[in-house]
C-alpha cells in the first residue's frame, strides 16, 4: 500500500498530518493461494488526516517505510511514535500542535473551530502551516483563521525572546551580586586591617614617650635617633 500525496501541494509537515492507527482484517493473499480457501489477517494501519483535505487519507501500513536516513529505515509507527503508543495501549490517540481554543483571545469562534475540524485541521500549527488549495478550503474564513494563526504565532515567538532576555538578565543580575560579594569581603577585609591598626594604636597611646623608645629599642634593636615627634614614635612602635 502506498501513500499518494500527487493532490498536496508539497509534502505536509507534521503538523498537518493527524496519524490515526487502526487495526484492520485483510485477506492474506499468499496463505489463501496456499490454503486454497480464504486466508484473513489482522494488519495495523496509519491513517494521515491532513489539514484542509476532507475527503483525502492516504493510509499505509504502519510497519511500512516513511523514508530512510542515515541507512536506517524509519517506520510510519516510529514516525508518529507518540499516537502509536497511544494506540498499542488502547489510549486516545491526539494529535501534535496546540488546540485551536488557545485561538480564543484572537476571536476564533465555535463555528470556526467546527469548520477546522471538519477540515482535519486540529492545531493551531496546522493552520499556519495552510496554503493554497488547503488553506482555500476554509472557505470565506481562511484570511481570518489565517491571520488569526498568524498573529498567536508571532506572540509565541515574542515570548520567547522575551525569556531570552529575562535569561540574560538574570544572568547580569548574578555577575553584579557575585561583584557585590567580593566587595562586600574585601570592605570587611579592609575594616578588620583598620579595626586591628586602631585597636595596635590605641595600646601605644597609653605609653609615654619613654617607653614607646623603649619598646622600638626592643623590637628593633636600636633606639630612635634624635628627638622624634610622638607621632613618629607611633608610627614607628606600630612598624616595629
Amino acid at each position: 500500500m502506498e501513500v499518494a500525496i500527487s493532490r498536496v501541494e508539497k509534502p505536509p509537515t507534521d503538523f498537518a498530518v493527524t496519524p490515526f492507527f487502526r487495526y484492520e482484517t485483510v485477506e492474506d493473499v499468499e496463505a489463501s493461494r496456499r490454503e486454497k480457501r480464504a486466508v484473513m489477517k489482522t494488519i495495523e494501519l496509519c491513517e494521515m488526516r491532513i489539514a484542509g483535505e476532507k475527503n483525502y487519507i492516504p493510509t499505509v501500513p504502519a510497519d511500512s517505510i516513511w523514508k530512510t536516513e542515515n541507512g536506517q529505515a524509519i517506520t510510519y509507527a516510529e514516525r508518529f511514535s507518540e499516537q502509536y503508543q497511544q494506540f498499542k495501549l488502547g489510549a486516545t490517540q491526539s494529535g501534535d500542535g496546540t488546540p485551536l481554543q488557545q485561538l480564543r483571545p484572537f476571536g476564533i469562534s465555535d463555528a470556526q473551530i467546527s469548520l477546522c475540524r471538519a477540515l482535519r485541521i486540529y492545531s493551531i500549527e496546522a493552520v499556519h502551516s495552510l496554503e493554497g488549495a488547503s488553506l482555500k478550503a476554509l472557505g470565506v474564513s481562511c484570511n481570518e483563521l489565517k491571520r488569526m494563526a498568524n498573529a498567536w504565532m508571532a506572540e509565541q515567538a515574542r515570548g520567547g525572546h522575551v525569556v531570552s532576555e529575562l535569561d540574560a538578565l538574570r544572568r547580569k543580575v548574578a555577575e553584579l551580586e557575585a561583584e557585590k560579594a567580593a566587595e562586600r569581603v574585601v570592605a570587611e577585609e579592609a575594616l578588620e586591617e583598620a579595626a586591628a591598626d586602631a585597636e595596635i594604636v590605641s595600646a601605644f597611646s597609653g605609653m609615654t614617650e619613654d617607653q614607646l623608645k623603649a619598646y622600638i629599642k626592643e623590637r628593633t634593636g636600636a633606639a630612635p635617633r634624635g628627638n622624634p615627634s610622638r607621632e613618629t614614635l607611633l608610627r614607628m612602635a606600630e612598624e616595629a
